[in-house]
C-alpha cells in the first residue's frame, strides 16, 4: 500500500492538510482558552444581571433595603454584587466572606466594564452602573483561563456550540479539496513518470520513440534527457548494425575471390602457368585487402579506446608537409595534376609526427583520386588565434551537400566506383583521421561544391596543455 508515487503524493496532501487542520485547531482551541470570546459572555452576564437589579430598584434611594433583591439576583446569575458609597466603602457585598476588589479609590473614574484584582491576586470581570447618592454598582465574576476554563460548561457550551460546527464543516471541504487536489497533483506528476516508464520498455524492446515535454520543470528536464539518451542509444544500435554489415561485406567480397580462385586451382581449373599466375596476384591482392582492413579496424578500435599510444614530440609542419607532398609528387605527375604547397609562418606543435603524417597522407590521396587530369590540388598552413589551420582544397567534383555530414563514417563511400584499376578502399580512412585529430585535441572540417572542389582543413592547436603519450579519448 502507498507504493507508486502517485498514492504517496495522494498521502503527501492528505497528511499536510491533516497536520494544517490538527494546527489550526490547537491555535483556534488556544485563542478560545485565552481570548474574549468567554469573557464577552461572562460581561454580557454581568449587564443582564446589573440591569435587572437596577430595573427592580428603581429610582428608590434607599439602597440597604433591598438588600435581598442583590442577593437573590446575585445568586440567580451567579455572580457577585458590590455596592461602593462615594467614599468607595462598601456598602452590600453578596459574597462578604470573599477577599475585597481593589476597586480604586475616591476620585478614580474606571472603565464601566474590565477586569479587576482582589486582594488575593484573583482576577475578576465586572460592570459598573452609577447609582443615586454617588453610589457605584458593581457586578464581579471570577474571570476563567486555564484549566479553569476547561472545567467550566459555559466553556464547553461555547466550544460545542461556536466552535466545533464550523471547524468540522471547514475541516471537511478542506480534507475534500485536499484529496481532489493531491490526485490532480499526482496525476500531473505521476502521468510524464509513467509515459518515461513505458518509453524505457520500449527502449529495452529494441522501439524508440521521443516522449512529450509534459509536466513539472524537473519533468520536463527529465524527459529531455530520456530523449536525448533515446536518440543517442538508437544512433549507436544502428552504428553497430551498419559496423557489422559493413565488415561483413567488406570481408565477404575479398574472401568470395579468394575462395572461388582457390577452389579453381584445386580442381584443376586453372592449367596454365599463366592463369596460375592471374589467380594467385587475385588471391594475394584480395587477402592483403584483408589485412588492410582488419588493421585498419584494429586502429580505430584502439582510438575509440583511447588507448592508442601518440609519440609525441615537437613538429615542424612545414617539413612533415614537406614529406607527404614529395611522396605524393609521382603520383600526381602521372595523373597530369598540379600538386602545390604554402606554409606561411608557424609555430612548433607538439603531436606524434607518424599519425598525422598518416592523416595528411589519406587526405591528399583522396583529393588526388577524385581530382581530374589538368587539377590542382593545393596544401596551405596558416597560424590563426593559437590554432594552426592547415587545409587540402583539390578541384575535383566535390561532394554532394547530402553526404558532407557522413563522410566521417566508418565505411561510408561517396563514390564507390573504382577508377584507373586502383585499390579499393575500405572507407575507414577518413574516419580513423578524425580520430587521430580529435586525439590531439585539434578538429577536421569539410566544405565543398559540386563541379569546383572540396576543401579539407584540419585545425591544430599550436601548444598543448597537457603532453601526454596515451590517445586520450575526446
Amino acid at each position: 500500500m502507498f507504493t507508486s508515487l502517485r498514492s504517496r503524493l495522494w498521502l503527501t496532501y492528505a497528511l499536510v492538510i491533516g497536520v494544517i487542520l490538527v494546527i489550526l485547531a490547537f491555535g483556534l482551541f488556544v485563542y478560545v482558552v485565552r481570548n474574549p470570546a468567554v469573557d464577552r459572555q461572562a460581561i454580557q452576564k454581568l449587564d443582564l444581571a446589573a440591569q435587572v437589579v437596577l430595573r427592580r430598584i428603581g429610582e428608590d434611594t434607599s439602597l440597604l433595603k433591598h438588600r435581598n433583591e442583590f442577593q437573590n439576583a446575585s445568586e440567580y446569575f451567579s455572580v457577585r454584587m458590590i455596592i461602593f458609597r462615594p467614599d468607595r466603602s462598601i456598602l452590600i457585598d453578596t459574597e462578604e466572606n470573599a477577599p475585597a476588589l481593589n476597586w480604586p479609590e475616591k476620585g478614580a473614574s474606571p472603565p464601566d466594564r474590565g477586569a479587576i484584582y482582589d486582594q488575593e491576586g484573583k482576577r475578576w470581570l465586572y460592570t459598573s452602573r452609577p447609582l443615586s447618592q454617588k453610589a457605584i454598582l458593581v457586578v464581579a465574576t471570577p474571570k476563567q483561563g486555564g484549566l479553569r476554563l476547561l472545567k467550566s460548561s459555559q466553556f464547553w457550551e461555547i466550544i460545542k456550540d461556536e466552535f466545533l460546527p464550523p471547524f468540522f464543516r471547514a475541516g471537511g471541504v478542506a480534507f475534500l479539496l485536499a484529496l481532489i487536489l493531491g490526485f490532480w497533483m499526482s496525476r500531473w506528476v505521476a502521468t510524464p513518470l509513467n509515459r518515461m516508464v513505458d518509453a524505457t520498455r520500449d527502449v529495452a524492446a529494441g522501439e524508440y520513440r521521443l516522449i512529450p515535454l509534459k509536466g513539472p520543470a524537473e519533468v520536463k528536464v527529465l524527459a529531455q534527457a530520456f530523449n536525448e539518451m533515446s536518440a543517442r542509444v538508437k544512433a549507436s544500435q544502428q552504428s553497430q548494425k551498419d559496423f557489422v554489415a559493413n565488415v561483413s561485406h567488406e570481408l565477404k567480397t575479398p574472401l568470395t575471390s579468394i575462395q572461388g580462385f582457390s577452389q579453381a586451382i584445386l580442381d584443376g581449373t586453372v592449367d596454365s602457368l599463366e592463369s596460375l599466375g592471374q589467380a594467385a596476384g587475385i588471391i594475394h591482392a584480395e587477402s592483403s585487402r584483408m589485412y588492410r582492413l582488419v588493421v585498419d579496424l584494429l586502429d580505430l578500435a584502439r582510438l575509440d579506446a583511447g588507448t592508442a599510444a601518440l609519440n609525441r614530440e615537437s613538429l615542424n609542419v612545414e617539413a612533415l608537409l614537406r614529406g607527404v607532398v614529395d611522396k605524393f609528387a609521382p603520383q600526381a605527375e602521372e595523373a597530369n595534376i598540379s600538386l602545390k604547397l604554402v606554409v606561411e609562418p608557424v609555430p612548433t606543435c607538439i603531436g606524434d609526427a607518424d599519425r598525422l603524417a598518416q592523416v595528411f597522407t589519406n587526405l591528399v590521396d583522396n583529393a588526388l583520386k577524385h581530382t581530374p587530369p589538368a587539377g590542382e590540388v593545393s596544401i596551405h598552413a596558416g597560424y590563426q588565434k593559437e590554432t594552426i589551420n592547415i587545409s587540402i582544397t583539390d578541384t575535383g567534383e566535390g561532394i554532394p551537400q547530402e553526404a558532407l555530414s557522413r563522410v566521417f563514417e566508418r565505411f561510408y563511400q561517396v563514390d564507390k566506383s573504382r577508377k584507373n584499376g586502383e585499390k579499393p578502399s575500405t572507407g575507414l580512412g577518413l574516419a580513423i583521421a578524425q580520430q587521430i585529430i580529435q586525439a590531439h585535441q585539434g578538429k577536421i572540417t569539410v566544405n565543398s561544391t559540386m563541379g569546383e572542389g572540396s576543401v579539407f582543413v584540419v585545425h591544430l592547436p599550436a601548444i598543448l596543455p597537457d603532453d601526454t603519450t596515451v590517445m586520450k579519448r575526446i
